[in-house]
């Protein structure tokens, strides 16, 4: 065996990280609150139907009637704008998701990797 591969070191990371993230719920909301404000390009604190694609857009989402639907139940309110509040427990579920996501990749890659005697 002797060598880790790289994108096993890269997964390895990327699973800490955000291992880290979920951990601390203060960093998460920092982190969610940054993405949301990065993405707020009119700065009112709030997420228009247009921004809120944009985001999903950005992370290869471009089902537009998905990210409409999506939108729809997010807006608890029904204001036409996501806050960050409307907005904290989908990214907080999308990261425990991603984590989830990784550590099957990982558990991929190492039964690979074993079957080809490494």
């Amino acid at each position: 065996m002797g060598k880790t591969p790289f994108c096993k070191k890269t997964l390895d990371k990327k699973i800490k990280a955000l291992e880290k993230l979920i951990a601390d719920p203060a960093r998460l909301d920092k982190a969610i609150y940054t993405l949301l404000e990065m993405n707020d390009l009119n700065n009112d604190d709030h997420l228009s139907r247009a921004e809120f694609q944009k985001i999903l857009q950005d992370y290869g989402i471009g089902d537009y009637e998905a990210i409409d639907d999506m939108f729809d139940c997010i807006d608890h309110n029904k204001n036409g704008f996501i806050s960050f509040s409307e907005f904290r427990p989908l990214f907080r579920v999308q990261t425990k998701i991603k984590l989830i996501q990784l550590k099957e990749m990982k558990e991929f890659q190492m039964q690979y990797l074993q079957s080809l005697g490494e």
